[in-house]
């Protein structure tokens, strides 16, 4: 009867991990974004660096998404590469970002 109920409660571990193992990875998952807005500011005196831009939602709400900038993210003005100094408040930007559990991670920034 121990054995018994030993091998019950095993089994019901085992099916509690694999009934919430999919549910953990689900919630790591990363999610890539567009979005074209203002830039509002940038902040080249921290590491990461940091964009955060004014976003237009088609029910003509404001979004303003920050997003980190690390050094591999692409950055251009029009066909040319440029750096996040480059940028001034108010131009409209193109960024392509990674929403993480880290937070938002920028790929890409494009302005004309």
């Amino acid at each position: 009867m121990r054995s018994m109920l030993c091998s019950l409660c095993f089994l019901f571990a085992i099916g509690l991990v694999t009934v919430t193992t999919p549910l953990i990875t689900g919630a790591t998952e990363t999610i890539q974004r567009t979005v074209r807005g203002t830039v509002m500011a940038t902040n080249t005196a921290v590491d990461p660096n940091t964009v955060v831009v004014k976003v237009m939602l088609p029910s003509k709400e404001e979004l303003i998404v920050g997003a980190d900038v690390p050094t591999g993210t692409k950055i251009t003005r029009g066909k040319r590469t440029a750096r996040l100094a480059d940028l001034t408040v108010g131009e409209v930007a193109v960024i392509t970002y990674l929403k993480s559990p880290d937070g938002l991670i920028a790929q890409s920034i494009h302005v004309q």
